[in-house]
C-alpha cells in the first residue's frame, strides 16, 4: 500500500486548516485553492487567492512573510522526518474569471442594444 496519497493528504488538510485559522485573522480572508506537495515532501505549493481583498498583493506579501511561523505550527501538527517548506503561489484565476465575465457581459449588452437599434 502506498504512503505517499495519504502523507499528500494530511498536510494538505493541515496547511488549510493552520492558513485559514492563522491568517484570516492576521490579513483578512484567505482562499486556498490547491497544495501540492512534492514527492519527496520537502516543498508544499500553496495556491491561495484573496476574494474580496482590494490589496491582494499585499496580503499575499503579508502570507509570504508568515511562511515560516505556518511551517513550525505545520511541525507541531504531524510527525514527519522534515516538514516541508510552504511556498505560496498567488492563484489569480478567480480574478482573471471575474474580468472575462464582466467583458462578455458589457459585449452581450452590447450586441442586445445594436439589435434593438435595427
Amino acid at each position: 500500500m502506498d504512503r505517499k496519497p495519504k502523507i499528500k493528504a494530511i498536510i494538505d488538510r493541515n496547511i488549510r486548516d493552520i492558513v485559514l485559522a492563522t491568517a484570516n485573522s492576521k490579513i483578512g480572508f484567505v482562499s486556498v485553492n490547491k497544495v501540492e506537495v512534492t514527492n519527496d515532501y520537502s516543498i508544499a505549493k500553496v495556491f491561495v487567492s484573496f476574494l474580496g481583498n482590494k490589496d491582494a498583493n499585499k496580503s499575499f506579501d503579508k502570507l509570504v512573510q508568515m511562511a515560516p511561523y505556518l511551517r513550525h505550527q505545520l511541525a507541531q501538527k504531524i510527525s514527519l522526518y522534515k516538514t516541508p517548506e510552504i511556498r505560496f503561489v498567488h492563484d489569480q484565476r478567480f480574478i482573471i474569471d471575474e474580468k472575462m465575465n464582466e467583458l462578455l457581459k458589457k459585449d452581450q449588452a452590447a450586441l442586445e442594444k445594436m439589435k434593438k437599434g435595427r
